[in-house]
């Protein structure tokens, strides 16, 4: 399963649909991408490498389409206009499936495979 990872509180604003565009400097390699793992993490991870293993996966979205992010789009982004910059890219995000019971995942940076036991353990919790 592939995920991604969000700075805290951005993950649990997605699970709770508060916030439907994800903004990122980059676009994904493919789309739509569905059924990402949102794993929601304390630290930015910004250099090849970082990890945090206090992750949790809190929701699995989809990722439907990657435009260029534009001021009006502030409040579907958890933000004020204040904070806009240009040359962000907005991802839009649907079908959230937030999980009642997050799972402990490791976040990463970019896109990445959760291992095969935390990808089992958010199938389960989707089931409930």
């Amino acid at each position: 399963m592939k995920a991604l990872s969000v700075v805290k509180p951005w993950g649990t604003m997605i699970a709770d649909e508060i916030k439907s565009l994800e903004i990122r400097g980059w676009a994904p390699e493919q789309l739509p991408m569905l059924s990402v793992a949102l794993v929601q993490n304390d630290k930015r991870l910004t250099k090849n490498g970082d990890e945090d293993v206090d992750g949790e996966v809190v929701a699995v979205i989809d990722i439907v389409s990657c435009v260029p992010w534009v001021k009006e789009d502030c409040k579907f982004s958890g933000c004020d206009e204040s904070e806009f910059e240009d040359g962000w890219l907005a991802w839009r995000l649907s079908n959230i499936r937030k999980l009642n019971n997050p799972v402990p995942a490791t976040a990463k940076r970019k896109f990445y495979n959760l291992t095969g036991e935390e990808a089992l353990a958010v199938r389960r919790e989707l089931e409930t």
